[in-house]
């Protein structure tokens, strides 16, 4: 019986392609801080990402970023954060231009909500929690919905590590057996959450293959089969 599910976001919780949100990002950063600062602050959050997808469970995500930020950033990394945040709360409702609401999910969350099941939002975790719940109001959703939103500071792994997956469930002590993953990519959301021993649903809205797939899901259709699929749950 499934219990617990988790969402990734871009493909799947929310419309939102990275070809195109990248471009507007780095845009909003430049615009908020100006150069040479912006650019050198941009250049810095798109490569640091990858220091946090390699990251080895030794410290999260945040601490990852900002050792790899501290030689690269002409601040100390206290106000650095400080003014990162300052510009998740403001500068970054540019994105909002980027970000399309997907009704079907939006029901479905609130049908798997209504039957006391519990909800997580799986997104890789390689930004702020405050950058993240922005992107989920963007999509329409009360971020209170969620039991649980993964984010840099409390992740110490990142897609496509089952690792990441396996931290999440013991984190929140649930039986990956009770446990589905929604997600539109084929080896981030459906090959290491089955290998991280979790049932998965394919949703095939915007779907991200892998040539070498070793699982199949367990389930696989549009959103609005996924909220019919919904529906079905806890009966």
């Amino acid at each position: 019986m499934i219990k617990n599910v988790m969402f990734d976001m871009d493909g799947t919780l929310i419309d939102c392609n990275a070809k195109v949100f990248i471009p507007v990002y780095v845009k909003a950063i430049r615009d908020a801080f100006g150069e040479p600062l912006g650019g050198i602050i941009a250049k810095v959050a798109i490569s640091g990402a990858q220091v946090m997808v390699d990251n080895d469970g030794s410290r999260t995500n945040r601490e990852a970023f900002l050792e790899y930020a501290k030689p690269r950033i002409p601040m100390p990394m206290d106000e650095f954060e400080r003014v990162m945040t300052e510009f998740y709360e403001n500068g970054y409702t540019a994105v909002a231009s980027v970000i399309k609401q997907k009704p079907a999910m939006i029901n479905a969350v609130s049908a798997l909500k209504a039957k006391g099941i519990k909800l997580i939002v799986t997104t890789n975790p390689v930004f702020p929690l405050a950058a993240l719940l922005f992107r989920l109001r963007c999509g329409g959703y009360d971020p209170a919905m969620f039991d649980f939103v993964t984010s840099y500071e409390t992740s110490s792994y990142a897609k496509p590590s089952p690792d990441y997956y396996t931290e999440t469930l013991r984190r929140l002590s649930m039986d990956p057996a009770n446990t589905l993953i929604v997600g539109n990519d084929e080896k981030e959301d459906v090959e290491s959450g089955k290998a991280a021993g979790m049932l998965a649903y394919y949703l095939t809205d915007t779907p991200i293959p892998c040539k070498d797939a070793r699982f199949k899901p367990d389930f696989s259709g549009s959103s609005e089969d996924f909220l019919a699929f919904a529906r079905t749950l806890g009966r």
